[in-house]
Order: C-alpha cells, then structure tokens, then sequence
C-alpha cells in the first residue's frame, strides 16, 4: 500500500511538472492533455489514472503561482499588527500577484474544479511542501481555507471587530468584495496586454471598491 502510494505522488508529480513547463514556454493557453502526458514520458491513457481532465491538471500546474502570494504575503505582514493594515496589505499581496498571472489565478478561484480546491491543496502541498511559507502563524489567511470566500472571512472578521463595528452583514460584505476581486481578474485575464501601470491600477482600483464596500 505503501509503495502504490509512493508511485501515484511520484507519477502526480512528474505529471504536474510537465504541465508547468509548458505553461513557462506557452502560456496556459499551450497545455494538452497529449503534450503533459509526453512530457511526463507517458501516454494519454495514464494521465487519466490520475486527473480527471485538462481542467484538473491546469489547477494543479496553477498552484505553483499561488506559493508566490503566500511567500509575498508573509514578508508582507511582518510588524503590522492592527487588523485593518493585515486585511489590507492581505489584498493588496494578492492582487499584485493574482492580477500578474490572471489566467492562473482563475483556473484556481474560478475553474470547474475550484469547488475541491482544499482537497487540490492538500494533496499539492503534500508534493510540494517547500512552496508553503514556514509560519504557522493564523494570521495568514491561506492556511486555514483554500477557498477564497472562506479564506477573506476570517480577517475581515477582525477588522470588524477590532473597529466594534457589527457582524451581521459580514457574509454580504465578504461576497461583495470577492465578487469585485473576480471581475478586476476577469478583465485582467480578457486583456491583450498587460503592463506594470495596468497592475498598479487594477489593485488599486480593487483596494478602493473595498473601501467603498466597507465605508472606510
């Protein structure tokens, strides 16, 4: 049990690599099914043992993208302790990165598989433990939920609390504010081209919806 276990990560493994190579040199636009699966050294008929479609493996590659915003975020958040300042900087992290990989960040926020994005996490990180930041501190919000709803309810639960103002609405201003994340990437994504300036715009413009959406 032990050594088929050991097999399916190392096969996982070199399946999701050949897909982030690819991904490299073409874009995700460039990734098959008949191209991962040659460049893992396999065939079609294996991948499918492990990934139930293109989709599935795309998310897996995409992963990698997403160790740039916990490497980022943490570095991010040292010395500022008020909640407002994390929740913040927090956003601020991940639209940097997330609006510069557009395509990747939707196929793992957005895609048909995102739904299973915790179990996708989980078995990710087992392969690559090394793209997890070494803190266990709470305060960082993708440790404790894949799930980006679920993942921006925790800090802005404490932003909430720290300035006493109620709960009661925290469910609708937390899709708000991810609904305005998922059109900002959505136009990123929809762009031709994409410059430094377009980045600085956008996660500015995302900084200011949440404002607004929190009357700050």
């Amino acid at each position: 049990m032990a050594n088929q276990e050991l097999k399916k990560k190392r096969m996982l493994t070199y399946f999701i690599k050949a897909a982030q190579d690819i991904m490299n040199k073409e874009g995700i636009a460039g990734v098959t099914l008949r191209k991962v699966a040659d460049g893992a050294g396999y065939n079609n008929a294996t991948l499918y043992n492990y990934f139930e479609d293109l989709d599935h493996v795309i998310l897996f590659a995409s992963l990698k993208y997403l160790s740039l915003y916990n490497k980022g975020v943490e570095k991010a958040l040292k010395n500022h302790s008020s909640a407002r300042e994390r929740f913040f900087i927090m956003w601020d992290v991940f639209c940097e990165i997330s609006f510069q990989y557009p395509d990747a960040f939707y196929q793992i926020f957005f895609n048909k598989h995102s739904s299973a994005l915790e179990s996708v996490c989980n078995r990710y990180y087992e392969l690559f433990p090394e793209e997890l930041p070494k803190t266990s501190d709470n305060l960082y919000p993708i440790f404790s939920n894949y799930q980006l709803s679920a993942r921006n309810l925790m800090p802005l639960r404490e932003l909430l609390e720290e300035e006493q103002r109620s709960l009661t609405q925290i469910d609708l201003i937390s899709e708000l504010i991810v609904s305005a994340y998922h059109h900002l990437l959505h136009t990123q994504k929809t762009q031709a081209e994409r410059t430094p300036e377009d980045l600085k715009f956008y996660t500015k413009k995302m900084h200011d919806y949440i404002c607004y959406i929190l009357n700050l």
